[in-house]
């Protein structure tokens, strides 16, 4: 007899091993939603008149994009290369391997939007890399990868990993 699927947020557990014993895995969560960029708010000077903020420059690459349904140009805080190495750059150090996982429901076959969700699961996982790669005291991550796999029937999961490198100062 199947188990009805977990809800958004809930532990999702592995099933018991065929000799009938649980596993010692331990429990995966499905992340919330994403969050938004936040529109810019007027900054109310000291006489009390609000003054609206211009907004800040959006990439070429971002601006020709203006379906909400297509994935945005995203930047991040620190280099990413695929290769091993950065052009013009020298690596100090390795700090070690550096990952980040993105979980998606798996029952999105016949999605139309299926580009938009999966540029966003890997943006996702690169965002929780890079957020990694900064608590390590990384200055980039060289040699980025996707894996992707499936948690259970409902769920599956994308990895982007890499290293994490201090840079020689130039």
């Amino acid at each position: 007899m199947s188990q009805p699927p977990q809800g958004h947020g809930q532990p999702q557990m592995p099933a018991p091993l065929p000799s009938g014993e649980p596993t010692r895995a331990l429990p995966r969560v499905v992340p919330g939603p994403r969050p938004r960029p936040v529109s810019p708010q007027p900054v109310v000077p000291a006489s009390g008149s609000a003054v609206p903020v211009p907004p800040e420059p959006i990439s070429p690459v971002a601006q020709r994009d203006t379906d909400p349904r297509r994935p945005r140009f995203v930047t991040y805080d620190l280099p990413l290369s695929t290769t091993d190495s950065l052009p013009g750059r020298e690596i100090a150090a390795s700090l070690g391997i550096v990952i980040g996982i993105a979980t998606r429901p798996r029952d999105l076959a016949h999605n139309p939007e299926m580009a938009f969700i999966n540029t966003s699961a890997r943006q996702d996982a690169i965002g929780a890399l890079v957020q990694q790669a900064q608590e390590a005291g990384a200055d980039a991550v060289v040699g980025v990868h996707f894996d992707g796999g499936k948690i259970s029937d409902t769920v599956s999961e994308l990895a982007a990993y890499g290293t994490a490198v201090r840079l020689r100062q130039e």
